[in-house]
C-alpha cells in the first residue's frame, strides 16, 4: 500500500481574522499559486491585495512571498520582506487592521477591516 500524500497547505481562519471559509492548497513541483482577495470569501477584508502572496514548494519546503503590498504579510507576527518557510502551526497574516474613518464606506463591516488570518496546516512535506 502506497501512504504517499501529496504535499499540502491548509489555511484555517483564527478567531480574530475576517472571516472565510478554510482553504486547502495542494502542490506539485515549480506550480506557485498566488493567493488574494478572490480566494477568500467574498466580501472579505478590504486590507487583502490581489494577488497579495505567492506560496510553492520547493525541495519539500512550502514558501511564501509577498507581493510588496501595501498592508504587508506577516508570519507569527513578523512582516515578511522576502521569500519565508511557512511551517506547521504558523499564523499567517494577510494585511493589517484597518481603522474605521471618514473615509471607509459605509457598506463595509467592521468584520472587512480586519485582516485575514490563518492557521498553517502542512501534510505531505
Amino acid at each position: 500500500m502506497n501512504f504517499n500524500v501529496s504535499p499540502s497547505l491548509t489555511l484555517a481562519p483564527t478567531a480574530d481574522s475576517c472571516p472565510f471559509e478554510a482553504i486547502r492548497l495542494s502542490f506539485t513541483s515549480n506550480t506557485r499559486i498566488p493567493l488574494g482577495s478572490e480566494v477568500f470569501t467574498p466580501g472579505g477584508s478590504i486590507s487583502l491585495a490581489s494577488p497579495h502572496v505567492e506560496i510553492w514548494l520547493q525541495s519539500k519546503q512550502i514558501l511564501i512571498r509577498d507581493q510588496k503590498t501595501a498592508y504587508g504579510t506577516y508570519v507569527n507576527g513578523v512582516r515578511i520582506v522576502q521569500q519565508t518557510l511557512l511551517q506547521n502551526g504558523d499564523i499567517l497574516t494577510l494585511g493589517a487592521p484597518i481603522s474605521r474613518s471618514s473615509a471607509v464606506p459605509a457598506k463595509v463591516t467592521n468584520d472587512q477591516l480586519k485582516p485575514i488570518k490563518a492557521l498553517v496546516t502542512i501534510v505531505g512535506v
